[in-house]
């Protein structure tokens, strides 16, 4: 790329041929005299009135038409003009400057020799002098001036190539961000392909179950025969949970299933599922337990953890086919700001639990690629790939990370790293042991709200043979009439996104005249479950769709429990 036009001109007027020397000598003919024996040479002269117009030309065009200065020692006067002129000189010049010294002045003026050695680039010529000198002086200040043109041209030639080169990177660097953009965007696609591929495999296998068997109630039925009608039932039940499942792990790894975070004491979560461990990572590996002294504290999905637990304790189970041990350790630490920098984590007080195994490791490209869903080392048909996937996401939606440390042949270690929740120290942690049910009353009301016609006619007939009296309605707008009719609600029962009046917004407006109303939230997106801030109390709690029908009917009688708050109006 050429630089630009002014610039490279600015090269060429560096010619050693450009410039012309100035004269400033004001007594008598001086001038005159010293411009002809130049000019004699075929050297370029102009004449200065006064010093101060040396400044004026050095200042245009970059005083490259200046070659040099012959000023007679008279015309210093104090000294002061020139050195103020010589000043106007950009940093490449050092103007050569030739002084013919006043006839018979005294050599030892201290103030003389002070103002000669201030001017830098100075030649002394004493009078009366011969013309051969001032020749020879006239032609030693174009050939020094020459060599600074040279140096200001290079100078230019430098900055122009700085400036070419700096344009170069910058274009590189634009190509190779475009370069990294497309791969980006690639490995993107790949991770979208393998994502749905594997949704799709796992998917239309249970819609295969599904279907087959709803084909063979719908012949058996035909037949008069429902013998095996229970089995096939069965199994489209079971197809159906591992589908809800699965949709769970994949909005796990997302980061978008709905939690219902509590207070969550590690140790003894780690405690309660130990005996599951034992028992699903069999005898020939040995289960250790590394527990922090203190409990060790956070606020997070119970379930989810426990979940995220066993997932790890499984794939080290399966790192470890000829046996090993298997370590699960708690800990609390405070991150600085460049380990959670590290982490993606603002810095502060944390809680982890390790899981660490004695196995086979993984590659760096295999652990880096860990926590990619449906990602799996494990042959066809042993593993999903979504386990760590939906640890990792799990993690990140609860404001933590998960790590992974592994030496191929030495073992893996995966810590879950979550915020400490201090405040919680004097607390009771979250029970995760499921809370027995309870009597209720009879002639409980529940107003129904959900804009899927199908879902809330399952659930309606799931509450009414429950022993519920039901209230429907189809959207927000529907239910917030019903609350505000003065008929008696016991609790509502809705759906977040809908309509014209979500339910969020709803139970806002109902818990303006009813501040202790009772609410079972249900939903399947987490992105709604955001919107729920302050409505989320002892008086409302969230359940995930898809749910079995003991799920629903036992959330219920937990809100309606008789030591919470009287809601009923």
């Amino acid at each position: 790329m050429s630089p630009p036009t002014k610039e490279r001109a600015m090269i060429g007027n560096a010619s050693p041929s450009t410039g012309s020397i100035a004269i400033c000598a004001p007594s008598g003919v001086d001038a005159p005299t010293i411009a002809q024996a130049i000019d004699a040479i075929n050297l370029e002269t102009s004449i200065l009135a006064t010093v101060e117009e040396l400044g004026e030309r050095l200042r245009v065009e970059d005083g490259v038409k200046v070659a040099g200065l012959v000023v007679t020692e008279e015309a210093l006067a104090d000294g002061l003009s020139l050195t103020d002129a010589l000043r106007q000189q950009p940093a490449w010049s050092d103007l050569p400057v030739v002084i013919l010294t006043v006839a018979g002045h005294r050599a030892s003026s201290q103030k003389r020799w002070a103002l000669f050695a201030s001017l830098g680039n100075v030649t002394l010529l004493a009078r009366p002098l011969r013309r051969k000198d001032l020749e020879s002086a006239a032609r030693g200040i174009v050939r020094a001036r020459a060599r600074q043109h040279e140096t200001r041209a290079h100078l230019i030639e430098l900055k122009l190539t700085a400036r070419e080169l700096e344009q170069r990177v910058q274009e590189r660097t634009a190509a190779l961000m475009e370069m990294e953009a497309t791969l980006r965007q690639s490995q993107k696609m790949e991770a979208i392909g393998q994502l749905t591929g594997g949704l799709a495999h796992d998917f239309n296998n249970l819609l295969q179950i599904i279907s087959s068997n709803t084909e063979l109630v719908k012949l058996r039925a035909r037949q008069g025969n429902t013998t095996e009608v229970g089995r096939y039932i069965h199994n489209v039940s079971g197809a159906t949970e591992k589908a809800a499942a699965l949709t769970h792990r994949l909005l796990a790894f997302s980061r978008q299933q709905t939690l219902d975070p509590k207070p969550v004491d590690l140790n003894r979560l780690v405690l309660d599922v130990s005996e599951l461990v034992k028992s699903t990572i069999g005898p020939s590996i040995k289960l250790e337990m590394t527990l922090h002294e203190d409990p060790v504290l956070t606020l997070c999905d119970p379930p989810q953890l426990e979940n995220a637990l066993l997932n790890l304790c499984i794939n080290a189970r399966d790192a470890m086919p000829n046996g090993g041990q298997l370590t699960i350790e708690t800990d609390r630490a405070s991150l600085s700001e460049d380990q959670a920098g590290r982490y993606g984590l603002v810095p502060g007080d944390y809680v982890s639990v390790a899981v660490t195994d004695t196995g086979e490791g993984m590659s760096a490209e295999i652990a880096e690629r860990a926590f990619d869903p449906f990602f799996t080392t494990k042959p066809m048909g042993q593993g999903t790939g979504l386990g760590l996937s939906m640890v990792y996401g799990f993690t990140r939606q609860s404001n933590g990370h998960a790590s992974i440390d592994t030496v191929p042949g030495k073992g893996t270690t995966v810590r879950l790293w979550l915020p400490e929740l201090v405040a919680a120290r004097g607390a009771t942690p979250h029970n995760t042991a499921g809370e027995a049910g309870m009597d209720l009353p009879p002639t409980l009301t529940v107003l129904l709200v959900d804009d899927e016609d199908g879902v809330r006619i399952l659930i309606a007939e799931i509450l009414r043979d429950a022993g519920y009296a039901v209230i429907e309605a189809s959207n927000g707008v529907e239910g917030l009439e019903v609350l505000q009719s003065g008929v008696r609600i016991d609790v509502v029962i809705t759906d977040i996104g809908m309509p014209r009046m979500n339910g969020v917004e709803m139970i806002e407006q109902a818990r303006k005249s009813h501040p202790d109303l009772k609410v079972l939230f249900i939903t399947g997106y987490a992105q709604q479950q955001v919107s729920l801030g302050q409505q989320l109390n002892q008086n409302a709690q969230v359940l995930t769709k898809p749910f079995v029908m003991n799920a629903l009917l036992e959330r219920v009688a937990m809100i309606l429990k008789p030591n919470s708050r009287a809601s009923a109006f």
